[in-house]
């Protein structure tokens, strides 16, 4: 289970970055208001037990998508989609692991 201390850290950043988005700020500044859930995000990872995998999992899967949130050519609006997302990942039920899926097909020669 996901620390309760977390997620409200992460709907309090999920708040804070929609009235920048909506205000106009900067990314940067965006960037700046999640960084605090961020790092604790990744804190409880590091802190979180190899015994309760399915918690790891999801942790590890959230600490992914906030670095899709970190990067410098994302919008503001799509940077809080993301954020949004990690709040949504960290609520489910279903821990998800990264999928790495083989393309079929195409043309490819030596």
């Amino acid at each position: 289970m996901v620390n309760a201390r977390l997620l409200a850290m992460g709907r309090q950043a999920v708040t804070e970055v929609a009235s920048s988005v909506q205000k106009g700020e900067p990314l940067v500044y965006c960037q700046l208001l999640a960084s605090e859930f961020y790092e604790e995000l990744r804190r409880e990872t590091r802190q979180t037990a190899e015994r309760d995998s399915a918690t790891r999992r999801k942790l590890i899967s959230a600490t992914h998508q906030c670095q899709r949130a970190a990067i410098a050519s994302i919008s503001p609006p799509r940077m809080l989609e993301e954020l949004r997302g990690v709040i949504r990942l960290l609520h489910s039920d279903n821990p998800q692991a990264p999928v790495l899926r083989v393309i079929q097909g195409g043309l490819s020669r030596p």
